[in-house]
């Protein structure tokens, strides 16, 4: 599958078209993070910048150089229900819309960028009208599920289709999704086209707040076109004439902590709650339109990208065997932004099927079964999925082995 992404220059804000964009992080040319591939692809691989850069109008951070989400989705090994813990996130976050907003029966639920079907697969059977919406390969493994699933890109003139073939959505929900979305405002404008008046938009994403505290870097990848603060969003449902009306924090998301944003139609009968204004006197607060304030990022991220490089070498150094530990897309993020600490890593466990086999983008590193990694007697693990950590140390073979993991982020540390 590679050697065949296209790519372009992002050269005006996606959400304000502003066209002064400031870079504040490079994390040098890396492949797409989700782009596994087989020994015969090596020499074909391909490598594209991977810049952050900030709209100082809007604030909006954003990638300074687009791949083709096309290219990217064509071919493309991420399944979302491989991960219990996403699988359990999902389940709670559609049983509290269910709770809060008690759709009657029959009304038509859609997720957007609905994978697998991870998300619908969890509402009652047979009670809602569901709909996936999935331009990627993936949308097959849903369909053969028995879940409805349209495998399409979503925009504005595919909205006007989908009302005619459905009527409009009391609840609309995208998780995972909006940060990788190019062309927002169409997308944006294509909500308030098939929302019902009285409907719900429901949006997850990795919070800016978490990325710059945290500094979660390895979130920063190619599929990951936004990285989202309620700021910028705040202008872009209002030129839609759409209403952020409540925001609740996250601990699990597929990318780690993040925000849960509940939209509607701006005269709707949803009343705006004062977190909403919390969150935007916060990032006023924190100069969050300011480069300073990423300038400050990245310097923190080459210190902790050093601390990670010595600690796997001075493990090294006296004959541990370092692995990894899942192979999520902001792993390659990872593993390609480390100076050279990755050459000791000698396999990666993980168990999406269609992984196992392949290597890593960029680093090569084989991708093997957890039995498999279990066999070949690992001391240490390079934690890539941290945001599962409690669900691992919990449940994971490769712990009750007695084997450690090297946790990179928030803080390096080893367990347990």
């Amino acid at each position: 599958m590679n050697g065949n992404f296209s790519a372009k220059k992002n050269t005006n804000c996606r959400i304000c078209n502003s066209n002064i964009l400031k870079t504040y992080l490079d994390l040098g040319d890396q492949p797409p993070s989700n782009s596994f591939i087989d020994k015969a692809e090596i020499n074909n691989e391909e490598f594209f910048s991977l810049k952050v850069q900030l709209c100082e109008n809007c604030g909006l951070s954003q990638l300074d150089t687009i791949v083709s989400p096309k290219d990217i989705f064509n071919d493309y090994l991420y399944l979302s229900s491989t991960s219990k813990a996403l699988v359990n996130h999902y389940s709670q976050m559609t049983e509290q819309i269910i709770a809060e907003f008690k759709p009657e029966n029959d009304v038509l639920i859609v997720d957007i960028g609905s994978n697998d079907g991870i998300t619908l697969k969890s509402y009652e059977k047979n009670k809602f009208n569901l709909l996936g919406i999935e331009p990627s390969s993936t949308a097959k493994y849903a369909v053969e599920q028995g879940i409805n699933t349209e495998n399409e890109f979503f925009s504005y003139d595919y909205s006007t289709k989908l009302n005619s073939k459905y009527g409009q959505a009391k609840i609309i929900t995208t998780t995972n999704v909006f940060a990788h979305i190019e062309n927002i405002r169409d997308f944006t404008k294509g909500i308030k086209n098939f929302l019902h008046g009285d409907g719900v938009f429901v949006i997850e994403f990795p919070y800016l707040q978490n990325m710059l505290e945290e500094k979660f870097f390895d979130i920063i990848y190619h599929e990951h076109l936004s990285y989202l603060s309620i700021t910028p969003l705040n202008k872009l449902f209002g030129d839609f004439e759409l209403n952020i009306f409540n925001i609740k924090r996250i601990n699990v998301g597929a990318s780690g902590p993040g925000l849960r944003i509940f939209i509607s139609h701006v005269n709707s009968k949803f009343e705006k709650k004062n977190v909403v204004n919390d969150f935007i006197e916060y990032e006023n607060k924190n100069k969050y339109k300011s480069l300073n304030t990423y300038a400050n990022f990245a310097k923190d991220v080459f210190k902790i990208r050093d601390e990670i490089d010595d600690l796997i070498k001075k493990l090294s150094s006296v004959k541990n065997k370092i692995g990894a530990f899942g192979a999520p897309a902001k792993g390659n993020t990872m593993l390609n932004f480390l100076k050279s600490s990755q050459l000791n890593i000698v396999a990666v466990a993980d168990n999406t099927p269609i992984k196992i086999g392949k290597l890593t983008p960029g680093t090569h590193i084989p991708i093997v079964s957890d039995k498999d990694f279990n066999d070949m007697k690992i001391d240490y693990a390079l934690l890539l999925s941290w945001n599962y950590l409690d669900f691992f140390l919990k449940n994971s073979e490769f712990i009750k082995q007695k084997g450690k993991f090297i946790v990179p982020l928030p803080n390096l540390k080893i367990l347990p």
